[in-house]
């Protein structure tokens, strides 16, 4: 069981436009579950404003979705990062969630019913919170993390696009790169580079010559060198990689992203969330 808590779980940066979406419409579910069900003996209590004040519980669940994700997860991005994001950590912030819902309904009930602020009622809000949201919201995790391992298990076999010989003239040109003492550099074929590699203040250089894997270590930071490509098929995927997409053979991945398979058999390279757009290129 820590074992599956522990597994990487996917999460995208939203924007404030579908954290509201995403947020009104777990509200509105609210709203119309205890309408609709009436659970808790909502049933045998007449009042004629009763669904208007179910509607209240949707909006408290949809605030408090706004004040997790988009005040909480801002405030603490550290926390909320997606390299270390896993399952645990999910179910853990459905969990916040649940226990801001539940004093948000408290607060509610307090001003709306009078209803008596102890740990009993809390305590029997949270219940419901939980029997409402929780299994669920946890089946709903559950099932997204096997959605993206099949999708990221996906082996995608990659058909190099044909070119004219005009392009291949421009692509092929010599590529010069330049270490920051303006002195060291190292003169390649676009076509010999595999990929290039951040290592601290210095970056890797993974070429072949004369038919066999070469590197050559230089003093730059990999946007450094970025900078000096302009071959549109070398292209930066990582953070950490820069990679010629000429040299990707196949794709494959996991929950955590993808994998850009070299000629050379021993040879991969991550692609980081933001660079997926690559893949798409590549199918």
């Amino acid at each position: 069981m820590l074992k599956i808590l522990r597994q990487p779980y996917p999460f995208h940066e939203k924007s404030l436009s579908r954290i509201l979406l995403q947020c009104v419409g777990e509200g509105t579910f609210i709203a119309l579950f205890l309408i609709l069900f009436q659970p808790f003996g909502i049933l045998g209590w007449h009042d004629p404003n009763k669904n208007w004040y179910l509607v209240g519980y949707g909006l408290v669940t949809m605030f408090g979705g706004m004040l997790l994700r988009y005040g909480i997860f801002k405030s603490f991005t550290k926390y909320h990062n997606e390299a270390l994001w896993n399952i645990g950590k999910e179910i853990l912030s459905i969990m916040l969630l649940m226990l801001i819902i539940t004093i948000g309904n408290c607060i509610y009930s307090l001003f709306i019913f009078n209803l008596e602020g102890n740990w009993r009622n809390f305590l029997g809000m949270l219940l419901a919170v939980m029997i409402i949201g929780l299994f669920p919201a946890t089946f709903g995790v559950m099932l997204n993390y096997i959605y993206q391992l099949k999708k990221y298990n996906q082996t995608i076999v990659v058909h190099h696009s044909q070119v004219t010989e005009k392009q291949v003239m421009i692509e092929h040109k010599t590529l010069k790169l330049v270490a920051e003492n303006e002195k060291d550099s190292i003169t390649l074929s676009p076509e010999a580079l595999f990929y290039i590699e951040s290592s601290d203040n210095y970056s890797t250089i993974f070429f072949e010559k004369e038919g066999k894997l070469q590197k050559e270590l230089i003093r730059s930071s990999l946007t450094r060198l970025e900078s000096q490509i302009t071959n549109k098929n070398i292209v930066r995927c990582h953070r950490s990689f820069i990679v010629n997409l000429d040299k990707v053979e196949k794709v494959t991945g996991n929950a955590q992203g993808y994998k850009l398979h070299l000629e050379t058999p021993e040879l991969f390279v991550p692609v980081a969330r933001k660079y997926t757009e690559i893949v798409e290129r590549l199918k």
